[in-house]
């Protein structure tokens, strides 16, 4: 395998981990955070973990990463496998990092300076988790299109 496959393997397997919290967190887990006593102050310290993980790590390098690797793929790599990259590269940096951003971290701060207020926790799970159904589904997309370019490159 070449070490470009090799890239774009620990690309697929970056997203597909990353995907998989999102839907986690979309399926059960602010469901069980809703219904639980403290739930609030859980998520909180959810949040307040989360930049110091190895999770953080793979959701900063997807982006950039891909980008990389469909503006520099080496010769032979068909345009046809850099554009699947270049798609799931667009997609995850819109539809996961900038919405992550303009959407997700804010609604996380208010609820940090809120201090889990139970009026700003009841609209955070309505809110804070469409925008995750959202990232859920690009971060899924993102992954699909990684494996499909993989697929073509072994």
């Amino acid at each position: 395998m070449s070490l470009y496959a090799m890239m774009v393997l620990s690309l697929v397997m970056m997203t597909g981990l990353g995907a998989g919290v999102f839907l986690a967190f979309s399926d059960f887990i602010m469901r069980g955070l809703g219904r639980a006593d403290g739930g609030a102050g859980a998520m909180i310290a959810i949040n307040q973990v989360i930049y110091r993980s190895l999770f953080l790590v793979g959701f900063m390098l997807t982006t950039p990463v891909a980008a990389a690797l469909a503006f520099w793929a080496p010769d032979g790599v068909s345009a046809e496998v850099r554009g699947l990259i270049g798609a799931g590269a667009v997609i995850y940096g819109v539809l996961v990092f900038a919405l992550t951003a303009v959407r997700n971290v804010p609604l996380n701060k208010q609820l940090d300076a809120s201090g889990g207020d139970a009026a700003v926790w009841d609209r955070y799970q309505r809110v804070w988790t469409l925008w995750n159904h959202v990232r859920s589904v690009g971060a899924i997309g993102a992954f699909g299109l990684f494996v499909l370019a993989f697929a073509q490159l072994v």
